[in-house]
């Protein structure tokens, strides 16, 4: 993270942005979902503004939106729901900074077991698997990942 690049909540001005990277992964990892997803836009929506500003949380540099993250916390484990980062900032070490983010927020919120799942052909698996996530099972075309915190 340099200087510049800084973790914050999420507030209610960065949702068109949040909306615009989960439209365009939907587009190019699963577009075959995108009428489904477009059918359940307002469910998403308040999912969105159900997470301000606890469990969701973005990076920025110099005023631009870079990326974020949410999750949901149940009883003990923290599902992460998104993890996005613009295209032209990828490969910069934004997607494990708010992994490490997400896993040291829902740990010191009392969540012992992390879980994730991601769509086979996204490459973000590789990113959970380098980061110690292991392989939980498989649903339809999603690997499922759970992570032991503070092991």
């Amino acid at each position: 993270m340099t200087p510049q690049t800084r973790l914050r909540p999420a507030e209610v001005n960065d949702l068109p942005f949040i909306l615009r990277q989960e439209r365009e992964y939907i587009e190019s990892i699963e577009p075959a979902a995108l009428q489904g997803w477009l059918a359940a836009l307002d469910r998403n929506l308040a999912l969105w503004i159900d997470c301000l500003p606890h469990t969701l949380f973005c990076v920025d540099a110099d005023g631009q939106r870079l990326g974020f993250a949410m999750w949901l916390p149940d009883s003990g484990t923290a599902t992460l729901v998104s993890i996005q980062v613009l295209h032209s900032h990828r490969r910069q070490g934004l997607g494990r900074l708010l992994l490490e983010a997400f896993e040291q927020r829902t740990s010191l919120g009392g969540s012992s077991v992390a879980k994730l799942g991601v769509h086979q052909s996204n490459p973000a698996r590789l990113l959970y698997q380098s980061a110690g996530y292991k392989t939980a099972g498989q649903d339809g075309d999603f690997l499922l990942f759970s992570k032991v915190l503070n092991e």
